[in-house]
């Protein structure tokens, strides 16, 4: 059974006959099974057959993971996302020439320059949020992909949350809510400071593009996000906070192993800290404005 989303709207408030069906779709692909969601490929073999069962995981739980016999160079890395029709690669400033950004713990930057305000990567938790919540709409971050080229010596867990699980939970709790979080300018990032002609981004923290899939905005982060003044949204926060607290069967826990990955169509995830060994951890990541489909 599939849920075809291109063919209708399950996400407008007025579709309810549609969002019963899809949402009963949609949660009876929980709980995930790893065994089901993990590809494995050989580098010299990326055949159809595992790139299918990969999109099939994705379409059902909006990411999945991948696992290589050998070391991906970033050339094999790139062409490994087109067999998925991901090549609308998105930079920016900390990527390398592949759009490529090399993650891994730059804390000593602070300490050799005393004067640099923002660490790009550290070795510290990340809190829940979406890839590119800072971006407008028409430059979003639609799909990204995380491959460990050499993971930490502890911790450094991925924990995932599909967004489309809380669209549901908030939308079953009150469709109201999914009402205010649809509006243009319910969340605000104000412009960075340190970039020059940066400016505040506005936008939603849902939303359904051309091809009526719905996608996420969101960080768990307090300072500088500029929430927009309404009576319910204290009550929407606490109750999106509440929910991806709770241990429930909807996250994901992931510790990538060398020459694993995940890919994702933007779901909520965060990272623990970790500690690194001789050495150091680091991912890859790409990210797209186009999904896997």
């Amino acid at each position: 059974m599939s849920y075809n989303l291109i063919m209708n709207s399950p996400f407008l408030l007025e579709n309810q006959t549609e969002y019963k069906k899809w949402r009963d779709y949609k949660l009876a692909q929980y709980p995930i099974s790893r065994e089901k969601i993990l590809i494995k490929f050989k580098n010299n073999d990326i055949n159809n057959n595992k790139i299918n069962l990969l999109k099939d995981s994705v379409t059902k739980y909006n990411f999945a993971m991948y696992e290589f016999d050998a070391k991906l160079t970033n050339e094999s890395l790139k062409k490994f996302c087109s067999r998925l029709k991901l090549v609308n690669s998105v930079s920016n400033l900390l990527a390398d020439e592949d759009d490529i950004s090399n993650i891994t713990n730059q804390n000593q930057s602070k300490e050799k320059s005393p004067n640099v305000e923002y660490i790009p990567y550290t070795n510290k938790q990340l809190n829940w949020h979406t890839d590119g919540y800072y971006y407008p709409l028409d430059s979003a971050i639609k799909s990204f992909l995380l491959h460990c080229e050499h993971p930490a010596q502890r911790g450094g867990e991925n924990i995932i949350l599909d967004h489309e699980i809380i669209y549901i939970y908030l939308r079953d709790h009150n469709p109201e809510f999914i009402n205010i979080l649809m509006q243009n300018d319910i969340m605000e990032i104000p412009g960075n400071k340190n970039i020059v002609g940066s400016h505040s981004v506005k936008g939603p923290v849902f939303y359904i593009d051309e091809r009526n899939f719905l996608n996420m905005r969101f960080t768990s982060r307090q300072q500088n996000i500029i929430w927009k003044k309404n009576d319910t949204i204290k009550k929407i926060k606490d109750f999106i906070f509440s929910f991806i607290a709770e241990d429930n069967h909807y996250t994901f826990n992931l510790l990538l192993k060398e020459n694993q990955g995940y890919l994702a169509n933007n779901v909520l995830h965060k990272r623990e800290e970790y500690v690194d060994g001789n050495n150091k951890r680091l991912l890859k990541r790409l990210r797209f404005s186009k999904r896997v489909e």
